[in-house]
């Protein structure tokens, strides 16, 4: 029969575990809020003004990229390739290096799993990891730009006050409706 004085002991560990995690699940959820609100809009925007400029079949330059210098490696790109339809692809670090170079950068396993979570592909031995996305009628773009956004946060942990870049040749600077943040 275990003393009361132990009894208390391990139940004092087992909350304190439990308070532990159930901090860091919800620090998780708010650096994440955070994220999003500092980020979504410059997003949304560029996606909605790509969007705009016609067909993907004559403008193939229709994509954003979002980097985080200076890790550049560290990217998610969306391309539109169909007006129903965006193909995202989070870095797997297969391009990083020249084709007749071995490969250098692997994302851990901890990462990947994120990207999966997010529905991302995980077979990285000939590219990205990708992930289709059908476009409603109209385009939610906010569900987009939070799929690139919690990408980056989940699996290659951004954070509010990381500095993003944006790549896109018809939306290079944010609208006048979202406050620059690069």
């Amino acid at each position: 029969m275990k003393r009361p004085r132990e009894t208390f002991a391990v139940l004092s560990l087992c909350a304190a575990i439990y308070l532990t995690s159930a901090f860091a699940i919800a620090q998780d959820a708010s650096t994440l809020d955070q994220f999003l609100q500092q980020y979504r809009c410059p997003v949304v925007d560029r996606l909605q003004r790509i969007y705009a400029t016609g067909d993907p079949e004559k403008f193939p330059d229709e994509y954003l990229i979002v980097d985080m210098p200076p890790q550049r490696e560290n990217y998610v790109q969306c391309l539109f390739y169909r007006t129903d339809k965006i193909m995202c692809e989070a870095a797997s670090g297969f391009y990083l290096n020249a084709p007749e170079e071995p490969r250098t950068m692997y994302l851990p396993p901890s990462a990947i799993a994120a990207l999966a979570r997010l529905g991302f592909s995980t077979d990285d031995s000939k590219g990205n990891f990708r992930i289709d996305v059908d476009l409603a009628n109209p385009p939610d773009f906010n569900a987009v730009a939070t799929l690139m956004l919690r990408a980056l946060h989940d699996a290659y942990g951004a954070r509010a006050q990381t500095k993003l870049d944006f790549h896109a040749p018809y939306a290079e600077h944010a609208g006048p409706k979202c406050t620059p943040v690069s």
